[in-house]
């Protein structure tokens, strides 16, 4: 892991100063494209003090390695209960619906990590020391909550695959607006998510004051957010691609030195572990916005400030 972190800090570091020397100090760009060029920076740089907390308290990643592990249980488990069902004659249209129970199951266990992790950020801007069990105990009291919004998404997403997969069969022009509208509403919903998380884990809200609470939050800070997508999309991407090609290039290396599954194993650890940061870097920075934005609007027990790095890269 500490490999993993260097070579994430000298990329970010990479990006920031190509950006810094050919874009930003070009003064062909208007000021309201300098502005937005600064609010990417900002993004880079959080990600990069955000990996810094890990080495100040590791719990913080861990429910984005528990969100893989018992996700890959629980989809490898249901396969193969699945499949038993499927050879079965008399099971029919009852199968459709083990489906979608276990893509719930997965939206279920991804939110209820997320969670994990966005009271983890939270605890440990209030305190200094981020507790398992505190987030265990805080995402657990409010694990309804956290199903209902499992299911609304699983639903949500299934609508938007049907309607993507009819706008795909569509030809020309009508095809692709159709395609980019789903698109955003796409978008939109899990940006949503990320902050109706921190809403019910954080502040004990129901699901409907958790949508109600994530609309104002978006709406009264619209542009740092959409800027700070795009800045937190490309580097975790970025970050991904070339932390999984390192992976694999390891894992190749070893093949002859340590064995095959000694080299398939190593590799594997290396693309959970990549999977696993970028997991963290994206909940880490919509909770720390969640947070911004308590303090912004002075909502009752938000004088929790970030540690200075992280208050200076958002502006507190």
């Amino acid at each position: 892991m500490p490999v993993t972190l260097v070579i994430t800090v000298v990329l970010v570091a990479t990006i920031e100063l190509f950006l810094t020397k050919y874009i930003y100090i070009d003064n062909k760009y208007t000021e309201k494209e300098k502005i937005m060029f600064e609010n990417i920076f900002k993004g880079f740089s959080f990600i990069k003090e955000s990996f810094s907390l890990i080495g100040k308290d590791a719990d913080v990643i861990k429910p984005s390695f528990y969100t893989i592990f018992v996700g890959m249980f629980f989809t490898i488990f249901s396969a193969i209960i699945m499949l038993f069902l499927k050879l079965s004659p008399q099971v029919g249209n009852l199968f459709y619906l083990l489906a979608f129970l276990v893509f719930l199951g997965n939206y279920f266990i991804s939110y209820f990590f997320t969670g994990m992790t966005a009271f983890l950020v939270y605890d440990y801007f209030k305190d200094g020391d981020a507790t398992m069990s505190e987030a265990w105990d805080a995402t657990k009291k409010n694990m309804f909550t956290i199903f209902y919004l499992a299911m609304i998404s699983a639903i949500f997403n299934i609508i938007i695959g049907i309607l993507r997969g009819r706008s795909r069969r569509e030809i020309g022009v009508p095809g692709g607006i159709s395609g980019m509208i789903l698109g955003f509403f796409e978008k939109a919903w899990t940006v949503g998510t990320y902050f109706m998380i921190p809403a019910i884990v954080i502040e004990d809200r129901d699901l409907g004051g958790a949508v109600e609470r994530a609309t104002r939050i978006i709406k009264r800070n619209l542009l740092p957010i959409g800027v700070g997508e795009i800045a937190v999309g490309l580097v975790t991407g970025i970050l991904s691609f070339v932390g999984i090609i390192i992976a694999i290039f390891i894992g190749y290396s070893l093949l002859t030195i340590a064995g095959t599954i000694i080299a398939l194993l190593i590799a594997a650890i290396l693309i959970v572990a990549v999977i696993a940061f970028s997991m963290y870097v994206t909940t880490a920075y919509h909770t720390c916005l969640f947070l911004w934005a308590r303090n912004a609007e002075g909502a009752p027990g938000s004088s929790i400030r970030p540690p200075a790095p992280i208050a200076n890269v958002l502006g507190i």
